[in-house]
C-alpha cells in the first residue's frame, strides 16, 4: 500500500509543478532546439535506437501475453500464470487503454514541434489542460514513454524470480538496464521535440502507479517490490 500512497503522491506532486509553471516544459524542450529544428529527430542513430525500443515494447507485450496463455499448467521461466496476467494487464491497461485509449485521444495537445514556439503553428497547452491543438495522435502523455515503463517492470519481475540462477552482476546489470529503458525513452522523445517534460514524467507515473494498484489487486509480489 505504501508504494501506491508514494507514487499517488507523485503523480499529484508532478501534475502540480507542471500546472503550476508551465513553462518549465517550454524551458526544457527548448535544450534541444536550437532555432530551428530539433537536431536529434534527423539523428539515424538515435532513430535507430527508438525503434529498437519500439520493437522491444511491442515484442514485449506479445510474448507476456503468450507466456500468459501457455503457463495454465506450469510456471514459465518461474513466474506464474498469475504473474505473467499482471504483467498482461500493466501492458493492456496502461500504454494500451489509459495513454493511448484515453489521454492522447481525448486532451489533444500539440507536440512541441508542431507549435509556435518551436517553428509550427499551433499554440502550446498546458498538462492536463484539454486543447484543440491537435487532432490525433497528441503529446499528453507519452505513449513510447508508458511502453516502456511497462516494459522496465516486466524485465524486473522476470529477472528478481530468476535472480538465484544469475551471477550477481548479471542481475545487477539487467536490473540497471530495465530501469534505464523509462530514461532514455523519456530523453529521445524530448529532445526529438516530439513530448514535452510533462509527457514523459506523467506517462512514466501513470503506468507505475497503475502497477503498483494491479500488485495490490493481485498480491503482494516481491518482484515487483524490488523494482
Amino acid at each position: 500500500m505504501r508504494a501506491v500512497a508514494a507514487l499517488a503522491f507523485a503523480v499529484l506532486a508532478a501534475s502540480w509543478v507542471f500546472v503550476t509553471y508551465p513553462k518549465l516544459d517550454i524551458v526544457t524542450s527548448n535544450l534541444f532546439y536550437d532555432g530551428t529544428s530539433f537536431p536529434i529527430a534527423a539523428d539515424p542513430w538515435v532513430n535507430g535506437l527508438r525503434n529498437t525500443l519500439i520493437w522491444a515494447e511491442d515484442g514485449g507485450v506479445v510474448l507476456v501475453l503468450i507466456a500468459w496463455f501457455a503457463s495454465r499448467k506450469a510456471p514459465i521461466l518461474n513466474l506464474t500464470r498469475r504473474d505473467w496476467a499482471l504483467q498482461a494487464l500493466i501492458f493492456l491497461l496502461g500504454p494500451g487503454l489509459l495513454v493511448n485509449g484515453l489521454l492522447k485521444r481525448q486532451w489533444g495537445r500539440a507536440r512541441p514541434f508542431m507549435t509556435q514556439d518551436f517553428g509550427g503553428h499551433a499554440q502550446f497547452s498546458k498538462a492536463w489542460a484539454f486543447a484543440d491543438q491537435c487532432a490525433r495522435n497528441c503529446s499528453f502523455v507519452s505513449g513510447e514513454a508508458a511502453g516502456a515503463t511497462a516494459l522496465a517492470i516486466a524485465l524486473c519481475m522476470l529477472l528478481q524470480a530468476n535472480r538465484r540462477r544469475m551471477a550477481p552482476i548479471i542481475y545487477q546489470v539487467g536490473i540497471f538496464t530495465a530501469l534505464l529503458l523509462p530514461l532514455v525513452t523519456a530523453w529521445q522523445r524530448m529532445a526529438a521535440g516530439r513530448h514535452y517534460l510533462s509527457d514523459v514524467v506523467l506517462g512514466t507515473l501513470l503506468v507505475a502507479l497503475l502497477a503498483a494498484l494491479l500488485h495490490r489487486v493481485f498480491y503482494p509480489t516481491p518482484a515487483l517490490k524490488r523494482c
